[in-house]
């Protein structure tokens, strides 16, 4: 396994396990976000990484026996590319403003993400729902 692979699977683990601050150790300070670029030009050139600890957040809260799975991982030089799945039973507290259904609910995403020094520095892609838009119950 390489070593941006290790890095990427303990970021992982840290925030299946609930250590949503990972995330600033994981992320680089300059880490960017082409989603930014699309989605909240805004916000370009601020640190973004308080809105991948909010997601998880969120995910944890909302979905108590959330499941994460990563059904395809490729990797070549410096780029790291996956398809990724959140499942669990939409039980807990509101997904962002979206109320609990009690249903089983998948949230998929893919990202590419570009490593350097053992940190990730640049993001595209994302969850196929943002918000609670498009979560698949």
């Amino acid at each position: 396994m390489s070593e941006n692979l290790k890095v990427l699977g303990d970021y992982s683990d840290a925030m299946f396990a609930g250590d949503t601050e990972a995330v600033f150790s994981f992320w680089a300070p300059e880490f960017h976000s082409h989603v930014t670029d699309r989605l909240a030009a805004h916000r370009v050139g601020e640190d973004v990484r308080g809105d991948e600890q909010e997601w998880w957040e969120q995910v944890r809260s909302a979905f108590p026996d959330y499941e994460f799975s990563v059904e395809l991982l490729i990797e070549h030089e410096d780029l790291i590319v996956s398809n990724w799945s959140v499942r669990g039973t939409f039980d807990g507290e509101p997904f962002f403003d979206l109320p609990p259904s009690g249903e089983r609910i998948e949230i998929n995403g893919t990202a590419i993400l570009r490593m350097r020094d053992g940190k990730i520095v640049e993001h595209w892609g994302g969850p196929h729902c943002q918000k609670g838009l498009g979560l698949i119950v």
